[in-house]
């Protein structure tokens, strides 16, 4: 079928919008990328555009040594893992709580819903979380505030109420209880959408730092994100480079070197992650969003 003037004039403006669009994501990660592995003198130089000029990856061998990052590094995983997987048996069995009928479902489910829009704001959260429950540097205080989604809660009611109550009433006539039905039954049916909502789960703890501001004091629990923070907003200091201040003006690492290292050191592992569970999140989420 021959094109239309207006179809082929629309196809090469769609390209050249979609070029556009491309250039203004990829022209800031290939200059992050050529800051982090370029010389030191083509760095100081300000020659360094979206292409390295020399290679040098004494940057990358500075974060990767310092201290402070490992802890962080180790601080991440921890959060991510089991925030995660705490996270994701609330919400599981949260939702499939709320298909239930009970006493008072319509006023908790309304509940439930309200706290998307208002919330009591930081300084009383502040205060319930810092000094009523005493949560203040601790692990506890980055994993617990942010178990509960009440989207992800919605989304997963919605895929479980899908399912055939014929399927639930089998599980029960076999003998199995509620925990049974949960983890045998209906999980492996939803798993799509298990995934996604993991993903999103493991993206939120992998790039927390506001909590890490407000409740945490020291480094002993910082994560990757407010290290980074610290070194590219923050002035850049001595301790968090391992580099000795004794060395040679002509070996010192610059700061843009050892900064745009460390944003590539901290956002590889979900870039590298992201591309094998991609493909779970719109089965995931619209298979969980609509009803029917």
């Amino acid at each position: 079928m021959k094109k239309t003037r207006g179809e082929i004039v629309f196809q090469y403006f769609d390209v050249l919008f979609m070029i556009l669009i491309l250039a203004i994501i990829l022209f800031p990660v290939l200059n992050v990328i050529s800051l982090s592995v370029s010389s030191r003198d083509a760095i100081l130089n300000k020659e360094v555009s979206i292409y390295p000029i020399g290679f040098n990856l004494a940057a990358y061998e500075d974060v990767m040594s310092n201290t402070q990052f490992k802890r962080s590094l180790l601080n991440n995983v921890f959060l991510t893992v089991i925030g995660t997987f705490f996270a994701v048996i609330v919400t599981l069995m949260t939702s499939f709580a709320l298909t239930k009928e009970f006493l008072a479902k319509k006023i908790i489910s309304y509940y439930f819903v309200i706290t998307m829009y208002f919330s009591g704001g930081l300084i009383p959260t502040y205060i319930i979380v810092a000094n009523v429950l005493k949560l203040r540097n601790t692990y506890a205080v980055l994993i617990l505030p942010s178990l509960v989604s009440v989207f992800y809660i919605i989304v997963m009611r919605s895929q479980i109420e899908t399912m055939p109550s014929s399927v639930f009433e089998a599980s029960y006539i076999d003998g199995a209880n509620e925990f049974q039905t949960v983890f045998l039954i209906v999980l492996p049916m939803i798993a799509p959408t298990i995934a996604a909502i993991s993903m999103f789960f493991a993206l939120s703890f992998w790039n927390m730092w506001y909590n890490v501001m407000i409740y945490i004091d020291h480094d002993k629990h910082w994560t990757l994100q407010y290290f980074l923070r610290v070194v590219v907003f923050e002035k850049f200091l001595s301790q968090y480079s391992s580099t000795s201040l004794t060395v040679e003006f002509e070996e010192m690492i610059p700061e843009q070197n050892f900064r745009n290292a460390a944003v590539v050191m901290v956002a590889l592992p979900i870039v590298c992650i992201y591309p094998f569970v991609q493909k779970y999140f719109v089965k995931g989420i619209i298979s969980g969003a609509v009803k029917g």
